[in-house]
């Protein structure tokens, strides 16, 4: 396993941990000591990774897994946690090789201490799935995953909701491979669950629903997305009646399938019928109303109906300006947004296959794309230019032709769309070098760690159950 020069890089924190190891106390006062100083310590370690200091963050769960050792032993179920963080660390810089390492002793401790269908498995085994995935070898990741869901069902039953995250990997495998049905059926199986649950009308399953549009919405399976939005609403409405403030998302959902297909009057019609509820709602949620004109707004820039676009982003403007809290959400969504009303299809990956992983390198490199545009007041693009890419000419020309033929939300200053020069618009993707090319160059660190997979807050804090506990 690479080893970082880990107090090198650690001069905050060398001084806590030298005061740990001088101040130990015999007898029962150490661990209590020690649970202290690892609550301290894991909480720098979780800050330094939501800050993306990645290599800080690997150097300190390696050293705190070093204490735990010393604390409880090298078998004890007390390392599980530490293992977790520093296995996690070490994905996200793109050491794979370490981060199975890491994950599969936690897999053997949990196994050892707690069984073999304990749930404290499957953080590890989904570990070991996205990190198999991100070298390329989806047929790798089949396994872990697979056990997963069998260490669930044998916990939960074969309708736990529990299943989640691993039906969402599953999902994310069977797109890879090209299945889309399978992949839709992971998510499906979910808002069964919960009907089973629940009961196929009750509003408990209507985040489900949710859930599965925005899948759908995500593959562009538009009527399915309208569908799962419908269904939802009409679970709402029965339940809470026709102005019920929560059919907004399920109307809005609708309203975005319309759009897709390019069905103006229809988007209109339900994005209309939201605004409604929010407007006679005793609760006035200026932002909520402002983020719908906006999606008016965006519907009518993309039909090339700029006069009309511009008083419904003016009307969103005059919203936000009247309540000083909404000052910065004015500045996100209006003065500075760098928006694309349609996906732009840009790579997050090249090559956007890896048919044969074993002919490349399995750590991903960080590639990006920097490109400077003008938008005019009517969210064309104009003027488009590659001002900085890693590495060189790898996606330039796609970006610079998929930007220029794409529609933004325009600018606004006062109220009013304007013409902005020298908008930055970046892309990043990851990219896998071919095996004896050595003409590309790059930093091997992965894209962005996945937002299901986060650093466990207080890693052995607390005594881990007894086997059979669940």
């Amino acid at each position: 396993m690479r080893r970082l020069g880990v107090f090198a890089l650690l001069l905050c924190a060398a001084p806590a941990l030298g005061a740990a190891q001088d101040g130990g106390a015999t007898g029962e006062a150490a661990p209590i000591h020690w649970l202290m100083e690892q609550r301290r310590l894991n909480q720098q370690f979780v800050e330094w990774f939501k800050d993306q200091c990645y290599a800080e963050s690997a150097a300190l769960a390696e050293s705190i897994l070093r204490r735990a050792e010393e604390q409880y032993g090298h078998d004890a179920a007390e390392l599980a946690g530490p293992l977790i963080n520093l296995a996690t660390a070490s994905r996200v810089q793109g050491e794979y090789g370490d981060a199975l390492f890491h994950y599969e002793r936690n897999i053997a401790i949990v196994e050892r201490n707690l069984g073999y269908d304990s749930p404290e498995l499957i953080n590890p085994l989904h570990g070991m799935a996205r990190t198999f995935l991100r070298m390329g070898d989806a047929q790798a990741a089949v396994e872990p995953l697979a056990r997963a869901l069998r260490v669930t069902h044998s916990n939960t039953g074969i309708y736990s909701l529990e299943q989640g995250p691993t039906r969402d990997l599953l999902s994310e495998l069977s797109l890879d491979e090209g299945d889309l049905e399978q992949a839709n059926l992971h998510q499906r199986i979910q808002v069964r669950a919960h009907e089973r649950r629940y009961g196929p009308n009750d509003l408990r399953i209507v985040p489900s629903l949710y859930k599965l549009g925005e899948w759908y919405e995500r593959t562009r399976q538009t009527g399915l997305q309208r569908d799962s939005y419908a269904a939802a609403d009409r679970i709402i409405q029965a339940a809470e009646g026709e102005d019920s403030v929560d059919r907004v998302k399920a109307l809005r959902g609708q309203a975005k399938s319309f759009v897709r297909e390019s069905r103006r009057e229809k988007a209109e019609e339900f994005f209309a019928r939201a605004l409604s509820i929010l407007r006679s709602h005793p609760m006035q949620n200026l932002l909520a109303q402002a983020r719908l004109l906006i999606d008016i707004g965006d519907t009518h820039t993309l039909f090339n109906r700029s006069p009309t676009a511009r008083e419904n982003y003016r009307e969103a403007w005059d919203l936000l300006s009247a309540d000083d809290d909404a000052l910065d959400a004015r500045a996100e969504l209006l003065q500075y947004p760098v928006t694309p009303l349609r996906n732009l299809s840009l790579p997050v990956q090249m090559p956007r296959k890896l048919s044969h992983p074993s002919r490349y390198d399995s750590r991903p490199r960080a590639g990006s794309v920097v490109l400077q545009l003008t938008l005019e007041p009517d969210g064309r693009v104009s003027d488009v230019q590659v001002i900085e890419s890693d590495p060189p000419g790898m996606i330039d020309d796609l970006a610079a032709t998929l930007i220029s033929k794409a529609r933004f939300r325009p600018q606004m200053r006062d109220g009013e769309p304007v013409r902005a020069e020298g908008v930055i618009y970046r892309h990043r993707f990851r990219w896998y070098q071919q095996l004896g090319d050595e003409s590309a160059e790059g930093s091997p660190v992965p894209s962005d760690p996945p937002d299901e997979e986060r650093p466990i807050e207080y890693p052995g804090a607390n005594p881990a159950p007894p086997a059979g506990a669940y």
